[in-house]
């Protein structure tokens, strides 16, 4: 595709063009749904809005929501739907940490509607599209094959102390504490993280939970994409004791800022980079698609979207070893091969411009 299907004129900052849904009716309806930062006169505010892809064309259908809160900062963005059909929306706080407690306004809170854009009979407040209280700028939410919803959160860079990232479990009405708590702090009525960062800073992202069948060793992990922190981090959790089994980085540093992951038609799990937000350091073919396969005894050469070695043996003890950022490499010719987590991997990255990379993770040697 040469053009975008459509061009959007949108504020900037961290606002955007910031969430895309599809109907789960899409092969009946052809709805799509954006989530967009918009300027009015002197203010700024976001909006949702239902499209609809006709011969390729993409037309506006209906405006669902317009108003909520927004400016150069903190806008949530993230749009998805759950298991029960209904769309999900975070919004953030617009840099306006009170409107996350007033139930009369759309900020800092996930919000829940039909497709149409009208309002659940069963949303925890009557007539009103809030779901849960207390957000100050969510980016990422997905739920477990369970049913449970899980998002992430940026936490505080200012007055309020800094980092304290979240990761919440979200219920049905209820107060993720902003701005009156952060971190293991405790208010009655108000829910706290099932993981937060401490002084550590993630910028939490997009996030997945992988229910893929190509890597069964990541199955049903809590997947996170990070901007500061600057790698894909993986939770097992315990929602049923709402503990966390165990949580580690992935791909430190490797790719830069990291926008979403999501899992792909075909299986595999997909990363979108994000080092052209003004706050990264982009290389020559940023931004990038990463597709994460697993390394399988047999590569096959792939037609002239990927490109990928086929005489790479992964048990080729007679590569040399070189210890680097805490990894041990093996330069096996053209490829390098990088010990994470003992599982196989292979990393397709899939340049704008058509340059093609392929470099292989591999179980470690010593």
């Amino acid at each position: 595709m040469q053009e975008p299907l459509l061009s959007l004129g949108v504020a900037g900052v961290e606002g955007g063009l910031l969430g895309v849904a599809v109907d789960p009716n899409y092969s009946a309806n052809n709805y799509i749904y954006l989530y967009y930062t918009y300027n009015e006169f002197l203010s700024t505010s976001n909006k949702l809005v239902r499209y609809q892809i006709v011969d390729g064309i993409v037309n506006e259908d209906k405006v669902l929501i317009e108003g909520i809160p927004g400016g150069p900062f903190h806008d949530g963005g993230r749009i998805q739907f759950g298991p029960d059909k209904k769309l999900y929306i975070a919004t953030g706080d617009a840099g306006n940490p009170e409107l996350s407690q007033d139930l009369n306004s759309l900020g800092g809170k996930i919000l829940r509607i039909n497709s149409d854009g009208t309002i659940p009979d069963d949303n925890p407040w009557k007539n009103s599209p809030i779901y849960s209280t207390g957000h100050r700028n969510p980016q990422g939410i997905d739920w477990d094959d369970s049913g449970n919803l899980v998002a992430t959160e940026h936490g505080p860079s200012g007055w309020r102390g800094t980092a304290h990232d979240e990761v919440n479990v979200i219920i049905s009405g209820g107060n993720y504490g902003w701005p009156d708590v952060i971190g293991d702090e405790t208010m009655d009525g108000l829910k706290n993280p099932i993981l937060h960062t401490g002084e550590d800073t993630w910028a939490p992202s997009g996030a997945e939970f992988y229910y893929g069948d190509k890597i069964p060793q990541w199955f049903g992990k809590y997947f996170v994409a990070t901007l500061r922190g600057n790698h894909l981090h993986m939770i097992d959790f315990d929602l049923q004791n709402n503990s966390i089994v165990s949580h580690e980085k992935i791909f430190q540093d490797e790719f830069g800022r990291l926008r979403d992951v999501q899992t792909g038609p075909d299986g595999f799990l997909y990363i979108l980079t994000s080092n052209q937000d003004g706050r990264g350091a982009p290389k020559i073919n940023d931004d990038r698609i990463l597709r994460v396969l697993p390394l399988d005894d047999t590569i096959v050469n792939n037609t002239n979207s990927e490109i990928i070695p086929n005489n790479v043996q992964s048990n080729d003890d007679s590569c040399p070893v070189i210890h680097f950022l805490n990894y041990d490499w093996k330069d096996c010719g053209s490829i390098w091969t990088w010990s994470v987590l003992g599982i196989p991997l292979l990393v397709i990255i899939t340049a704008p411009v058509g340059i093609i990379l392929a470099f292989v993770i591999w179980r470690n040697r010593k």
